[in-house]
C-alpha cells in the first residue's frame, strides 16, 4: 500500500436542498444542483452539502473543513469538525466510508457564482460551484 492510500480521500460531494446521514445511510433530496433561484438579494438560503469519506479503518481521527461563499472569495463561512474513521460502521478491506451531511444557513448578499471549498486536513479535497440567480434583478419573478 503506498502512503496516499492510507490518507483520508473524498469518494464524493454534492449540495442539496435537504441531506441527512443516519447510521451508514445518506438521504438526499434535491441533489447536485448547480443553480438558486432567489426572489431578491439579499435573500436566506439553507444549503446541504453532503458526500463521503474513505479512510483507513484505524486511522486517525482527522479535520474536515467546509468553506462557502461568493467565488470571489470576499465573504466566506468556515465550518471545522473532526471525523473519527473508528466510529465508522461497516469496514471493508481496511477501509471505512465516513458519510457526512452538514446543512448551513446561508445569508446571500450577492447574486452570481458561489463556491464549496471542501478541505481534508490541509488538502482542499473537491470544490463545488454554485450560482444564485436574483430573480428582481433578473425580471424573471414576474414571469415565473
Amino acid at each position: 500500500m503506498d502512503s496516499t492510500e492510507l490518507q483520508p480521500d473524498l469518494d464524493y460531494a454534492f449540495l442539496a436542498e435537504y441531506a441527512r446521514a443516519e447510521g451508514n445511510s445518506l438521504t438526499a433530496i434535491g441533489a447536485s444542483f448547480t443553480q438558486i433561484d432567489v426572489p431578491q438579494v439579499p435573500a436566506q438560503f439553507m444549503l446541504y452539502v453532503a458526500g463521503r469519506i474513505r479512510a483507513k479503518e484505524a486511522g486517525d481521527p482527522f479535520p474536515l473543513s467546509l468553506r462557502v461563499g461568493p467565488d470571489d472569495a470576499s465573504d466566506r463561512i468556515q465550518l471545522e469538525t473532526s471525523l473519527d474513521p473508528k466510529s465508522a460502521v461497516h469496514p471493508y478491506r481496511g477501509r471505512v466510508g465516513i458519510i457526512f451531511a452538514v446543512g448551513i444557513p446561508l445569508g446571500i448578499d450577492v447574486a452570481g457564482l458561489h463556491r464549496v471549498d471542501i478541505v481534508l486536513g490541509e488538502e482542499q479535497a473537491r470544490t463545488l460551484y454554485f450560482s444564485v440567480n436574483d430573480l428582481a434583478s433578473d425580471g424573471l419573478a414576474a414571469a415565473r
